[in-house]
């Protein structure tokens, strides 16, 4: 079994850290010791420390969460299940948690983390509620929908409420509107 790439090490110790301390607060010093690099090696792998956020940001953006469901060709209730599925699997680890938070506060601060979930807020949700509500084209309402299905399965996802009352609720409440 080969052992972690340095590039890997990097990675982890910044998401350990940045889920720790927040993305401004942690610093490369304490990136490179907690990988057991040198500072340098962080600067060889990463242009910077902007470029290892976007890095690890990429990682835990909303759109990664749902990718799996984008890619696939499930619709209509199927959709919606691995949409709650894809929420619930990803916040199960504290880290995901801590460092989606950490990326929803740069997303207000900073205009590249904010095109990034205008992004996924947009042309992403737009791109599933295809699929879900089984339409060519989508309306205002059915972008709306899906922000609401996002906030719903955020926070629930975050404080660890049980899935199965999730899950229910959305399906109670989507059944008119799925037409698949």
């Amino acid at each position: 079994m080969s052992s972690k790439s340095t590039r890997e090490k990097i990675l982890e110790a910044a998401k350990e850290l940045f889920a720790e301390k927040g993305f401004d607060k942690a610093s490369i010093e304490q990136i490179a010791k907690r990988a057991g690099i040198s500072k340098t090696l962080v600067f060889w792998y990463f242009k910077n420390k902007e470029g290892l956020i976007e890095e690890v940001a990429k990682e835990v953006a909303p759109s990664n969460i749902i990718q799996r469901c984008k890619e696939s060709d499930l619709k209509g209730t199927a959709m919606l299940d691995c949409i709650i599925d894809s929420y619930y699997s990803f916040f199960e680890d504290e880290i995901n948690k801590k460092l989606a938070i950490h990326l929803l506060d740069l997303s207000l601060t900073k205009p590249n983390f904010k095109e990034m979930y205008d992004k996924y807020c947009e042309e992403d949700l737009a791109e599933i509620a295809k699929k879900l509500f089984c339409k060519d084209e989508i309306a205002r309402r059915d972008i709306a929908i899906m922000k609401m299905i996002h906030g719903t399965l955020m926070c629930n996802a975050i404080h660890s409420e049980d899935k199965q009352v999730v899950r229910d609720l959305l399906h109670s409440m989507l059944e008119r509107f799925i037409n698949c």
